[in-house]
């Protein structure tokens, strides 16, 4: 799977972005939007990407980083609870801790 699009769909999901909203906040054809988001945006212009990524509230470089980061995980833990006055560090200790009791449960 292409991960640019993976990765910009995980965000409107944490968000709660619908494609609708982009196609809003981008001016683009929602058929353009769609086929970048199910079919990636390895192949989609440039400009196209970045309205994206601006629509999502983000810009194309966080993009970038956030493929290189092959530890990416969501900044958003649950949508009560706020982390953002956590360091990286501390959020990266609570997903693991997540991960611990869910293999716990799977004993």
């Amino acid at each position: 799977m292409e991960q640019r699009a993976e990765i910009l769909r995980k965000l409107m999901a944490e968000k709660n972005i619908k494609v609708s909203d982009i196609v809003k906040k981008s001016g683009l054809p929602y058929s353009t939007v769609k086929a970048i988001l199910e079919r990636g945006a390895e192949k989609a212009g440039y400009v196209n990407v970045c309205k994206i990524c601006q629509a999502i509230g983000i810009s194309a470089d966080d993009l970038e980083k956030m493929i290189l980061n092959t530890e990416y995980r969501p900044t958003t833990i649950a949508a009560h609870l706020d982390t953002s006055d956590l360091t990286e560090a501390e959020q990266e200790d609570i997903a693991n801790y997540i991960e611990f009791i869910r293999n716990k449960r799977k004993k």
